[in-house]
């Protein structure tokens, strides 16, 4: 098992670049299923400011106002110097500054509407449209009042009332709407992550061997060159295999009880199946390399197409008809589809559409492992 040792001791020569990609990438994952699965949360939530207000009013209506923005929004002292309110609002520690003035009450009594209050603001921020419309509003429900008769006080206790009343928000088509567990969103993104670990660490040592001295030094070698390819086979799935399981541990550790179901089970199957994919795109793609430089590009190029094409980074729905039918073509589509599908399901006898993506992703390995097959071929006859 000379070639097998000689296989793990090429790794851990660059072991240094393989755990930073690692753990990189298993960052990337975990922050990514975290994202999408927050976003994915069919739940709405209204927007609170930080606003910093000074209430200059003697007036009810200030006072009735200020509580009003002090429900929805989270009030605070206006800093004080020119320098720190500007540094506030850099920094984003204030997201619109507001001052009522003296006259207030009185001027809002008297019908006096212009400039009654000017607000600052970040220029360009969205901040400033929010807080000036949640003051409109509740100002001309005030005036409203006050045209019927009402004092000012009771104008700005029924506005206060009339304010509460929040809209009822609803998702469209929401019975149509997939619910995904964090299951989903964090194998979603593996298709990525193990094309290019496959491609930087089996890539590296597969074109070590094959470069033509040591070549040339292992055909003259006693240990058959059958058993020399047995050993460096053995080498590349006992590495697939590590990667898997750390991503699985990974996995167990960020989705809780989810491997231990039905659809835990199914997930894990089709990232094993993918792996052993991404194992032999890795095989084929060292054949047309020169030299490692030129690998860490291809493993970019494998990982970042199959992602944008089939489905990882984009999501399938959002393509068009033409772009899904050319994604078929690459086996992260499948897997994407079958990792969609599992959601669907609660137990093995279900997942007749999952073992179909499970046997495209099959062939797959079979097509990329046959090319590099072929083109090996290829480049010993033309040494």
């Amino acid at each position: 098992m000379q070639l097998f040792k000689v296989f793990f001791k090429i790794l851990n020569k660059n072991k240094g670049q393989l755990i930073m990609y690692t753990a990189i990438y298993l960052s990337l994952t975990l922050l990514m299923s975290g994202v999408m699965k927050e976003q994915a949360e069919e739940e709405f939530t209204g927007i609170s400011l930080e606003i910093a207000l000074e209430n200059r009013d003697q007036g009810e209506l200030g006072a009735a106002l200020e509580e009003y923005l002090g429900e929805s929004h989270k009030i605070k002292e206006i800093p004080e110097g020119t320098e720190a309110l500007k540094d506030a609002i850099y920094y984003g520690e204030i997201d619109y500054v507001l001052v009522i003035p003296e006259d207030f009450s009185e001027k809002f009594a008297a019908g006096d509407r212009e400039r009654l209050l000017d607000g600052t603001a970040v220029p360009g921020s969205s901040s400033s449209y929010l807080a000036e419309y949640d003051m409109e509003s509740f100002l001309k429900t005030a005036d409203m009042y006050l045209s019927a008769g009402f004092e000012m006080k009771d104008a700005g206790d029924f506005a206060m009332e009339d304010m509460k009343e929040k809209g009822k928000v609803e998702f469209l088509n929401q019975e149509k709407g997939p619910s995904f567990s964090r299951g989903y969103y964090f194998f979603h993104f593996i298709p990525y992550v193990f094309v290019t670990m496959m491609i930087l660490g089996v890539g590296v040592v597969i074109k070590t061997f094959q470069n033509k001295d040591l070549s040339a030094r292992n055909k003259c070698s006693a240990v058959p060159y059958l058993q020399q390819s047995l050993q460096i086979l053995l080498g590349c799935l006992v590495y697939m295999l590590a990667v898997f399981a750390v991503f699985m541990v990974m996995a167990g550790c960020n989705t809780g009880n989810y491997l231990f179901t039905a659809q835990g089970i199914l997930s894990a199957i089709n990232a094993l199946l993918f792996a052993v994919c991404a194992l032999c795109v890795s095989w084929f793609a060292v054949q047309f390399a020169d030299n490692t430089a030129v690998l860490n590009a291809m493993s970019n190029v494998f990982g970042l197409g199959f992602s944008f094409l089939g489905g990882v980074f984009v999501p399938l729905d959002v393509m068009g008809e033409t772009s899904r039918k050319i994604a078929r073509f690459v086996p992260s589509y499948w897997y994407v589809i079958a990792n969609e599908e599992i959601q669907k399901v609660s137990g093995f006898s279900e997942a007749g559409a999952i073992y179909k993506s499970y046997l495209a992703v099959v062939m797959f390995s079979l097509a990329f492992f046959s090319a590099g097959l072929l083109a090996n071929r290829m480049k010993m006859r033309g040494r």
